[in-house]
């Protein structure tokens, strides 16, 4: 049975993407003035209009997500000395640009073989000529989370593009990367974790006063995932994309006997991402008619 947003009310939609965060919340010390903004879901047509814009087929997570709301901004406010100076506070944020906002990045490097390799203990991004990145989350003047996609033919995953234009990958899909958000409880520049440089030293702060087990931030998704039971109380919850609004399903672009590889896939390999032959791609329109 298919779950459609329009037979629950928003509030359960918005308690089941947010996998309980707000409750959570609510029960801890010095946390306040919590907030959701509500936006309404973006009309089929409106999303393949922008994939047809843009040249390329939203991954279904994303696409599903659109169909029920176009885009997410939950906040809250923390301050960490019982002053209630605005200098003592910091603001929680888990965000995701809309539709409208997730808007072609340019400036990187051409490369002549894209692709994803390994190098010592992270992964490597190559773009060529084909690729092409899209902002999903604005991180002030330190960068932003970026949807990539390596060419039209595989689907895109999650990077931290940072302000020195480097690329630190964060998750294969958009489901874990918002399950990443509500496990990190949207403390401000929690994906710098996953990279070199590090997160700011207030930033670690507010994670060692709020959720001191979730250090060290250097564990990545594929480590707590093999440890649920040590993590049960914070938040690794699945989120089930059947509380997504239903949509048609986005045509899969990879030929039948080629899986779709992850850069986890590519590390598992050890083999460089092989582009298959171009293939007889059917328009937009034909896909939403079927």
């Amino acid at each position: 049975m298919e779950f459609v947003v329009d037979k629950v009310s928003e509030d359960s939609f918005y308690e089941n993407l947010l996998i309980g965060l707000p409750k959570v919340l609510e029960k801890l010390p010095s946390v306040s003035d919590l907030y959701l903004e509500r936006f309404s879901p973006v009309q089929h047509n409106n999303i393949c209009a922008w994939e047809q814009k843009h040249g390329v087929l939203l991954p279904e997570d994303l696409r599903s997500f659109y169909a029920s709301t176009n885009g997410l901004l939950y906040t809250y406010n923390f301050h960490y000395r019982d002053s209630g100076s605005e200098e003592d506070k910091v603001v929680g944020r888990i965000e995701v640009n809309g539709l409208n906002e997730l808007a072609p990045v340019y400036g990187y490097e051409i490369k002549p073989d894209p692709g994803v390799n390994m190098e010592d203990d992270h992964y490597e991004l190559k773009l060529g000529t084909d690729s092409k990145i899209f902002e999903l989350v604005n991180l002030n003047d330190l960068g932003r989370v970026i949807l990539v996609y390596i060419n039209h033919r595989y689907l895109p995953s999650i990077w931290l593009h940072n302000a020195s234009m480097k690329f630190n990958f964060l998750a294969d899909d958009f489901t874990t990367y918002l399950r990443m958000c509500v496990h990190h409880l949207g403390i401000p520049f929690w994906q710098f974790s996953f990279s070199g440089e590090g997160i700011p030293e207030w930033s670690e702060m507010v994670f060692r006063l709020l959720a001191p087990a979730i250090l060290p931030l250097h564990k990545k998704i594929d480590e707590i995932k093999k440890h649920d039971d040590e993590f049960s109380d914070i938040l690794i919850n699945k989120i089930d994309s059947n509380i997504f609004r239903t949509t048609r399903l986005t045509p899969n672009t990879m030929p039948p006997n080629e899986p779709n590889l992850t850069p986890r896939q590519i590390k598992k390999k050890q083999l460089k991402p092989k582009f298959p032959p171009k293939l007889q791609k059917k328009p937009l329109h034909h896909s939403k008619k079927n």
